[in-house]
């Protein structure tokens, strides 16, 4: 349990980096460039999944050597779940309560939480476990 609870709060210090790119990235489009927050959320959502695949990998996970294809093609799979699940939510967010709309970068840190701890977080422990190693007995 305690490994657990350490995991987690590893994944968070690595979501908090994603999220500060993804809220970053999302600021800049919709204040800077005037980019309605609803069309930023795309680009900053998906620089926010390249920082979350590396501070996972590395941070919480403690997955070693380079990202293997395996971590890639199941990461994005877990992550493409996500990703429509944080889009759909946040657009709810934003179309059925007024005061979002105002403060969009609040929505977008109640979403992402939410889809993290009740979808990304858990599906993880699949993407980045230990591969078995070979336990072929060794012949003298």
């Amino acid at each position: 349990m305690r490994d657990l609870a350490l995991r987690l709060a590893r994944s968070g210090g690595a979501g908090a980096l994603a999220a500060g790119a993804d809220l970053l990235t999302l600021t800049v489009l919709s204040e800077l460039f005037a980019v309605e927050p609803r069309i930023a959320s795309a680009p900053a959502l998906t620089l926010g999944t390249i920082v979350m695949f590396f501070g996972q990998k590395y941070l919480a996970f403690r997955s070693s050597g380079r990202p293997s294809t395996r971590e890639l093609v199941l990461f994005a799979l877990v992550q493409a779940g996500g990703y429509g699940i944080t889009l759909a939510a946040y657009d709810c967010a934003l179309r059925f309560v007024p005061w979002f709309e105002v403060h969009y970068v609040l929505a977008r840190l109640i979403v992402t939480n939410l889809v993290w701890l009740g979808y990304s977080f858990p599906l993880w422990h699949w993407v980045f476990r230990p591969r078995a190693v070979d336990k072929t007995p060794i012949r003298p």
